[in-house]
């Protein structure tokens, strides 16, 4: 059966019909297959970068002459005794293995993978008591090779190995990079191995280069079955394939075309055994697509309702491995589809099409962007977080203080910042803050909190609280694991965001190697610039910093929404 899609889309197939027509006159996957970026653009300057960016067209062919010696290397006797991997890279280049891992988990006798994506100390300072780093192979993941984030974590473990044993702390550490970065002149210099990738891929496009397949093939799964079942959905996207027989096209002309309608609200739905493949999609989706005043915007991991929650800027795309039972789920979606929202079915036949559908989501992704004519391969607006990030922690070095704002609108247990009315209490703030929502618009959390369950439980019940009050999209994120993902849609994308951040205090702190400020001082920056770059655009933005016991207020504020 491989990848089966099902259109149940009403009265859009015209538009789909429309959108099938434009992606075949404008012959988009011979174009993309001859790297020619004027299927996007017609900006001379965005074709430099699409030329240079196209080279996962092809990947499952490449990378499986690459499966025995990647199979090898994780069989060695060196890795095969380890208990952890410790991946430390940041969106693109972290959240393929983390969905890898928690799809398909680790064969027998192989060592668990930790993702670890975040500079908040208190969830450094977690996995350091998880794990024994001398029983660890920590992978750097960083397609620049300056990844701030990545970088300092870096530093931080290697610091740790060496300390403890310094003669054998090389062993424990291998890097993925582009050629001639630095992270790869110091890789060859002090660890273990460093992979090489083709530097004609994008971060967020390179889920079956290395920074995918070899932490794939570190777990002791079956690499080689994995890539063929993606190379089997790659000669299904060919040069001279028609786009009306070609299902990722089909999807993502249908999102493009949507979008341009304003329905470019993404909802992603999975059966249980999928049910991270949204993180990946998210961010794959959302900085493709969210700049130049347009995109689609995913709205992940939220519970499904009744139609009369839902505005009508929304599109549902269901993904499920066969097998799985949803019953409660699938019937929720037909009620959904017959109450006029277009809904896109997915199945995949086994878990190892988890790399085909990955690809089917890239050809979608770049066939959207060519219907709304933007250039799916830059993030234009990413750097200005991390400039404000700096611009913060420069302060930070003068005065010995991260400033968010000149000054708080609330200053007490919890410190609000914001460009929204003054009122009384946060009740009050963030009342005025929802009172300038209008139809078309979504909200988006921010949380610069730790990855907890007990969080992801409430923050889950909030989304779907004020989802129902408010009868708008609502998306979660965790910083700054989202400033690598929808992060660029925030600021670039479309104009139509309602803001809210929560900043919880971590209560530990640890140094950062060579650097004259700690981990916390850098979260906390992250955080700060964040919420400065949309002010400085004039998003409606709260900022809610939580004092010691960031839980506990956390909570009182979702139980007072109803």
């Amino acid at each position: 059966m491989s990848i089966k899609y099902q259109f149940e889309i009403g009265e859009n197939q015209k538009i789909l019909s429309e959108a099938l027509q434009k992606v075949s006159d404008d012959q988009l996957l011979k174009k993309m297959w001859q790297k020619d970026g004027s299927v996007w653009t017609d900006d001379p300057r965005h074709h430099i970068v699409a030329a240079n960016r196209l080279g996962w067209l092809d990947l499952p062919s490449k990378m499986g002459c690459e499966t025995e010696a990647l199979e090898d290397f994780a069989e060695s006797k060196a890795f095969r005794k380890l208990k952890h991997i410790v991946h430390l890279g940041m969106g693109g280049s972290s959240l393929a293995p983390e969905v890898f891992y928690k799809t398909i988990g680790n064969a027998a006798d192989y060592p668990e993978l930790i993702v670890l994506d975040s500079t908040d100390p208190d969830y450094v300072d977690d996995v350091l008591k998880r794990i024994d780093p001398g029983m660890s192979l920590f992978i750097i993941a960083s397609k620049s090779g300056t990844t701030v984030e990545t970088h300092s974590l870096a530093e931080f473990f290697y610091e740790r190995l060496v300390q403890a044993d310094p003669e054998s702390a090389a062993n424990h550490f291998i890097a993925i990079t582009d050629p001639g970065t630095a992270l790869q002149k110091e890789g060859e210099q002090k660890y273990a191995k460093v992979f090489v990738n083709p530097s004609d891929i994008g971060g967020r496009y390179s889920a079956l280069s290395y920074f995918g397949i070899v932490p794939f093939a570190l777990l002791g799964r079956d690499l080689k079955r994995f890539l063929e079942k993606a190379k089997e959905e790659e000669s299904k996207c060919g040069k001279n394939v028609p786009p009306e027989t070609c299902d990722p096209v089909k999807l993502g002309a249908l999102l493009g075309k949507l979008a341009e309608a304003t329905q470019n609200k993404l909802t992603i739905q999975t059966s249980s055994s999928l049910s991270t493949v949204g993180w990946w999609i998210e961010q794959l989706v959302a900085e493709s697509t969210g700049k130049e005043g347009k995109g689609i915007l995913p709205v992940n991991g939220e519970e499904l309702t009744a139609p009369a929650f839902y505005s009508s800027d929304r599109v549902f795309v269901y993904m499920k491995l066969h097998g799985d039972i949803e019953l409660e789920k699938e019937e929720k979606l037909k009620i959904l589809q017959s109450s006029g929202f277009p809904v896109v079915q997915i199945e995949i036949d086994n878990i190892y099409e988890l790399g085909g559908l990955f690809y089917h989501w890239e050809v979608a992704t770049a066939a959207a962007a060519s219907i709304m004519r933007i250039d799916p391969f830059d993030e234009p607006n990413v750097q200005e977080s991390k400039d404000n990030t700096k611009r913060v922690l420069n302060e930070f070095r003068s005065t010995g203080r991260i400033e968010f704002d000149a000054a708080p609108i609330l200053d007490g247990e919890m410190r609000v910042y914001g460009n929204v009315a003054t009122a009384g209490d946060v009740d009050g703030v963030l009342t005025n803050l929802f009172a300038g929502r209008k139809a078309g618009d979504y909200l988006a959390i921010m949380a610069y909190l730790p990855r907890l369950q007990k969080v992801d439980e409430l923050l889950s019940r909030f989304q779907a609280e004020l989802r129902d009050r408010l009868k708008i999209p609502v998306t979660v994120g965790y910083g700054p694991r989202f400033l690598h993902s929808t992060g660029q849609f925030h600021k670039g994308g479309t104009k139509n965001g309602l803001y809210l951040q929560f900043v919880h205090q971590p209560q530990k702190d640890l140094a950062i190697p060579g650097e004259s400020y700690t981990f916390s001082n850098l979260f906390l920056a992250q955080a700060a610039g964040d919420y400065i770059s949309l002010k400085s655009k004039d998003k409606p933005v709260v900022s809610i910093v939580l004092g010691g016991d960031f839980y506990k207020q956390l909570a009182g504020i979702v139980g007072k929404i109803k």
